[in-house]
Parts: C-alpha cells; structure tokens; sequence
C-alpha cells in the first residue's frame, strides 16, 4: 500500500477520535440539573453499607418547648441527636427536610412526589415527631410542626399537615404514660378529658380531676364518684373502669379500651415492646426517656422517601424537583444534545465508509500490495 494511502487512512482515524472526544466532552459540560451522574451517585433504594447506616447512642439532648404552635410556614425541626445516616445517599433526616416543597409536599413542584406520596411523608414525619415528644414527655414538641400549608391564596388542609399526626400519636402515649406515674405533666390528661363525652366532662373540673388521677386511680375514682353520687353504680362502675382500666377485665371487651390498657400496663411494666403495633417505639423511648428507640421510625420514613425518589426519578427520565417549565427545558436539552450525538455519529460512519473505500479501492487497484 502506498505511503499517502496509509497517512489519510491515519489522518482519518484522527478525526474518528477526536470527534469521539468532543462527544464525550459536551456530556459532561451540559451535564442537566435535577439529574444524577450515574458514576458518581449510588443508586437509590440500595442500602449504604453497615459503617454508614449504624446505629451511635446519643447523648440525652433535650431542646426547651417552642413558645406556640404554628399555624403555617415551612418545617423547621429541631435534629434530634441520631446516628442514623439514612437508607440511601440523602436520606438523612436533614437531607429529607431540605427537599420539602421541591421533592416532596403540599407545594411541591411537578416532577416530585404524588399528593398521596407527600401526605405518607407528612404522616411519618408527624410520627417520628411523636416518639420524640413521648421521649421527653412533652406534647409540646409537637408545635414545631406546622398545622397547616399556605402560599398566596392556596392553603392545604390541617389534617394534611404533620403536627395533626404528631398529636394524635403522642397523646395516647404520653396519657397512658400519666396513668402510670412516669409522666409528671398534667398536659395530657387534661388534654384527653377535653376530648371525652361532653355531657359526662362537663360535670367536673378537669385540672381538680387530673390532679386526683396523678395521685392515683383510687383518688380519682373517690372524687368523681361524689360528682356521679346521682348515677346506678352499675353505670358508673363500667364508666370508671373503662375510663382508667387496670386490667383486660376492666374493658369488657371493648377494643378501644383494651388498647388502651395495654399501652398502660406496658408502660407500668417498663416493657415498651409490649404496646400496641406501631406504638412500641414511642413507649420505650418515653420509658427510657430516650430519643434512640425513634431511630426505628426515622428508618421507616427514610425507606419511604428513597424508595419515592427512585420512583420519581424512573418515571421522568432522572429528573426530580423540577417546575413545569424547568423540566420542559431540560427535556428539550436532552433532545438537542440526542440529536447532535447523532448528527456526529452519522458523520463518523460516513467517514468510516470513506475510509473503507479507499482500502478497497487500493487493494484492486495494487492487488493487496504496497510499496
């Protein structure tokens, strides 16, 4: 083969690399906000290996109560001292809340979480919450929840907002936690009676009630007996005991009741493992006085939000957080940048074509044969 054939078949082969390189140069420049780089994020829902997800005893940190309850605004929650990193790379607890209203939430943007998605989120946070209010026997904690959502004229509801949950599965717990002398606050019990039958509340005083209950169950049973002098013992009898059961008798049966007791006698125990399915980590760490027992639902909440993304993140291509207009725009990035890969891959095959045919060429024309 003739030397000039050989330098253009190599000059050609230059231009075949280089052209290569100037692809693989504009995917890293234009690399597309929102969307990870395979090499260089780990792939969600696949758990961190055990030296990053472990467990670390915390120290006992307890933050002085908030001075009220919000009624909107964003999630501004105080970290409780926890060693767990999270399910998935950013599943941390900070990592969680810095997403809120871009990944996941009532003012989310579209490539995000579904409304339905977001509510479990808000539910779960609400709960994590709970424990740590059951961890420092204080519903107070709950108020560093907002109990609603609002911007502009839109505003969601209270029952889609995390402090409803927080307060509902902290109450039960830290009450019970009343009943059996481990929490000194009247708070609960007072809050508790509030929600009882009006026609039956209104005929004491709560805060004398409570006060009496603290001291026992037998004090409270003398103090409001005096109030029912008026009703068959029979009636009265069945409301005591169903009111402050002591044992599985106490609650004839009703289903309510018995998960009541049994949240009390667990707590009176000291067997936080005994309560109610989904309440076993509340009462250890209200037993404990303890934020590590919440690790457990902080865990539950982390699986559910790597989970989601990952999700999200299949159905848009690698896209999260991202307004209408913004995926828009990315999307249309990622056809032009398409389209010129192939523009740049139909020039490299015809220059292949082109080379192919001088070789061709040049072994009939020589017989295979060079100078």
């Amino acid at each position: 083969m003739k030397k000039w054939t050989i330098l253009v078949i190599v000059v050609l082969a230059a231009v075949l690399l280089f052209m290569q390189y100037l692809m693989e140069k504009r995917k890293s420049d234009t690399a597309i906000p929102g969307r990870p780089v395979q090499s260089a994020e780990p792939q969600l829902g696949v758990a961190l290996p055990e030296s990053a997800t472990g467990y670390v005893s915390p120290a006992e940190v307890y933050l002085p109560p908030p001075a009220g309850v919000k009624s909107t605004g964003q999630i501004s929650f105080p970290m409780p001292p926890t060693g767990y990193k999270g399910a998935c790379e950013g599943g941390s607890l900070s990592d969680m809340l810095a997403t809120h209203d871009k990944y996941w939430g009532f003012f989310a943007r579209t490539a995000a979480f579904s409304q339905q998605d977001s509510q479990r989120m808000y539910g779960l946070l609400g709960d994590y919450a709970a424990c740590n209010a059951a961890a420092r026997h204080d519903l107070g904690f709950c108020a560093y929840l907002p109990q609603s959502f609002e911007r502009g004229t839109e505003r969601s509801s209270e029952d889609m907002a995390p402090y409803q949950a927080c307060w509902k599965n902290s109450l039960p717990v830290i009450y019970e936690g009343f009943r059996a002398g481990l929490v000194k606050d009247q708070s609960s019990c007072r809050y508790t009676m509030e929600q009882a039958d009006r026609n039956i509340v209104s005929r004491f005083s709560i805060p004398e009630m409570c006060a009496e209950l603290g001291k026992s169950r037998g004090a409270a049973e003398t103090y409001l007996r005096n109030i029912f002098r008026d009703m068959p013992s029979s009636r009265a009898d069945e409301l005591l005991d169903t009111s402050f059961p002591e044992k599985a008798a106490d609650c004839r049966k009703d289903q309510d009741c018995m998960n009541r007791y049994s949240t009390y006698a667990a707590l009176k125990s000291g067997n936080g493992a005994a309560c109610p399915k989904g309440t076993d980590a509340h009462c250890k760490a209200l037993i404990e006085r303890s934020v590590e027992p919440c690790d457990k639902v902080l865990q539950d909440m982390s699986q559910f939000y790597c989970a989601t993304v990952a999700k999200v993140k299949k159905a848009t291509g690698g896209y999260i957080g991202l307004s209408k207009d913004e995926l828009k725009l990315e999307l249309a990035k990622l056809k032009a940048q398409k389209t010129e890969a192939d523009d740049m891959k139909k020039e490299q095959n015809k220059i292949m074509e082109e080379v192919n045919k001088r070789v061709r060429e040049q072994k009939k024309n020589k017989g295979g044969g060079g100078e």
